[in-house]
């Protein structure tokens, strides 16, 4: 008998480490979150230097474009892992969760100090954006619920592509035209479906959710009301713009 189980323990040694009970550590580090940010930084730079005729502000919404293809991508992937991660806050994070996220984190450090140096004028933004980082931050320390929050991530990012085109085509001479019209109103459109409608059904699981922790249905229910203070701001252009036809009006939205 002693002999025996002499034998299965040193089986049970050779046997790989199960990866779900590893803790990823180089992305969740001040490191990584540095280098994140000095790569956007950096990014930002080169395109300075190429589109040196292009204001600053051009080449930000670069930036927020760039990010927000990636973050749609491969966050909207994350909706699709075998079932829907909301109903499932005990699945480990995996490392290409985190390191969606500490790009993401990155991103926004980036973004937020562009916006303190340049364009003070939107309080919202400024308060979305130190959200965003510390929620991101917060998100990513945790051993569980990366899917669900690269799933949200992703989701919200969907919308951002077409706010910067819309930018794009203003800046550009487009507007008025049909095309940056259409444009507009289709990120209105897909901005309430998903982030209104979709985010309604996704914080009604999270809160309804035993194994969620109260830390993160507090971070849910903050960038819920902060898309309700976007679609807000938007209403009120969408009404002056469409509903009662005044034109002209320089009002630009920047969820």
């Amino acid at each position: 008998m002693v002999e025996q189980d002499i034998v299965i323990t040193s089986i049970d040694l050779k046997l790989p480490p199960d990866p779900e009970e590893e803790y990823v550590t180089p992305y969740n580090s001040f490191l990584a979150i540095v280098i994140s940010f000095m790569l956007w930084a950096i990014f930002y730079q080169c395109m300075r230097f190429l589109l040196p005729s292009k204001c600053r502000e051009y080449h930000c919404r670069l930036l927020s474009f760039l990010h927000g293809i990636i973050s749609a991508f491969v966050g909207v992937n994350q909706c699709f892992i075998i079932d829907v991660p909301f109903q499932h806050p005990e699945w480990r994070t995996t490392s290409s969760q985190r390191f969606l996220m500490v790009c993401s984190l990155g991103y926004f450090i980036h973004d937020l100090g562009w916006i303190l140096l340049y364009d003070r004028n939107s309080k919202l933004m400024i308060a979305h954006h130190v959200y965003s980082a510390f929620a991101l931050q917060r998100m990513l320390y945790k051993p569980n619920s990366g899917a669900q929050a690269t799933c949200a991530l992703g989701c919200m990012e969907i919308t951002n592509p077409l706010l910067q085109t819309r930018w794009f085509l203003r800046s550009e001479g487009f507007y008025p035209s049909s095309v940056f019209t259409s444009v507009e109103l289709t990120f209105f459109l897909v901005f309430f479906l998903v982030r209104i409608l979709l985010g309604t059904y996704f914080l009604v699981v999270i809160a309804f959710q035993p194994k969620n922790d109260w830390d993160f249905r507090i971070l849910s229910l903050s960038i819920y009301v902060m898309s309700w203070m976007f679609l807000i701001n938007m209403s009120k252009y969408f009404v002056h713009k469409y509903g009662l036809g005044c034109r002209g009006l320089e009002i630009l939205i920047s969820p």
